[in-house]
């Protein structure tokens, strides 16, 4: 379902029988607004101009796309940039029920496509050097594969590889029945994280640095728990347990600077909500850019995970524990009418 919003409806006088004639003064005092506009900007440090064409509008989007794969192949050789199996997008929810998402729209308002162009002012020499897809702001879910068994890694799909950055907030996620070898077992609060994963190509990524708060349960021979301030990396995460992305700020507001971008070189491009230059240059092929996501409400099932006394025992003394790769414990939001699906 794709719904277009004028950012500024039209109006049409009753009487149109004839044209009414104004003078200068009368035109000055009138102001209009383009559906689309088109902007150019040079950056000379990138020896670069970029032609933008915009919509004065926000885009409604309810979509679902069963297979994605970009940039396949060619001069980086085997794989993909981006391989991304049943994507879904929604408004935000956090429901689980069957056709959650199907009365929700993901929001683009002001949609734009941009050139980079090389040589702008030379007809025979100028070419041009990327485009990207993008929006001033974005507002929704961005769901991606399936997970039936939320304790089992293995049943997991959606990402296969990504080339991007992607800005994470992780909040509320909880790391149940971490097994402590000869002690007991350990429940683990994560405290609010955030990162920015810049990837190529890649199936994975790391979480480095988190901190976590957990009481070890112990046997029965010593009947008081212990808390554990610890440090916590986990690597190695693969992104097909990744299967909800809230595309916003921390306080549910629509994020900017998202975009979908090819390019034959790598190019810094602007944030045109700020006017400042992307500081992460998008890489050589197809990348993904979301400067904001929220990456909440994680109930991951440690039961998997191992550590052994000596690591425990680490973490009253503040050493840093580094938790084998896990499921996430999420559920992409279902976005399916009836029987059609393949979400």
């Amino acid at each position: 379902m794709l719904t277009v919003a004028s950012a500024s409806p039209l109006t049409y006088p009753s009487n149109t029988d004839s044209l009414i004639k104004m003078s200068d003064d009368e035109l000055a005092e009138v102001e209009g607004q383009a559906l689309f506009n088109l902007n150019k900007v040079d950056d000379s440090n990138q020896k670069l101009s970029f032609f933008r064409l915009g919509m004065e509008a926000e885009v409604a989007l309810n979509a679902n796309i069963k297979k994605l794969q970009l940039g396949c192949g060619g001069s980086k050789g085997a794989g993909c940039d981006i391989d991304i199996d049943n994507i879904a997008l929604t408004g935000i929810t956090t429901s689980t029920a069957q056709g959650a998402g199907v009365t929700t729209d993901f929001i683009l308002n002001n949609p734009f496509i941009e050139f980079a162009i090389s040589n702008a002012n030379s007809a025979s020499t100028r070419s041009i050097e990327g485009f990207r897809l993008g929006a001033l702001s974005a507002l929704g879910m961005l769901s991606l594969g399936a997970n039936e068994d939320t304790s089992d890694l293995a049943d997991d799909t959606g990402i296969n590889s990504l080339s991007g950055d992607i800005g994470v907030r992780v909040t509320n996620a909880n790391i149940r029945g971490i097994n402590v070898t000869l002690i007991g077992t350990a429940n683990a609060k994560v405290a609010d994280y955030s990162t920015v994963l810049t990837v190529d190509r890649s199936p994975k990524f790391s979480l480095n640095g988190l901190k976590a708060a957990a009481r070890l349960s112990l046997g029965g021979f010593i009947p008081m728990p212990i808390d554990l301030q610890l440090d916590v990396n986990m690597k190695d995460i693969p992104f097909n347990t990744v299967h909800r992305l809230q595309v916003s700020d921390i306080n549910g507001n629509p994020t900017s600077g998202a975009y979908l971008a090819l390019q034959q070189k790598d190019i810094k491009w602007q944030n045109i909500a700020t006017g400042q230059w992307n500081s992460i240059e998008a890489k050589k092929g197809w990348w993904l850019s979301i400067p904001d996501t929220q990456f909440a409400n994680l109930n991951m099932d440690g039961s998997g995970v191992r550590l052994s006394a000596l690591e425990a025992i680490g973490g009253v003394l503040g050493a840093t524990v580094d938790i084998p790769k896990m499921d996430l414990g999420q559920k992409p939001v279902s976005n399916c009418y009836g029987n059609l699906k393949f979400c």
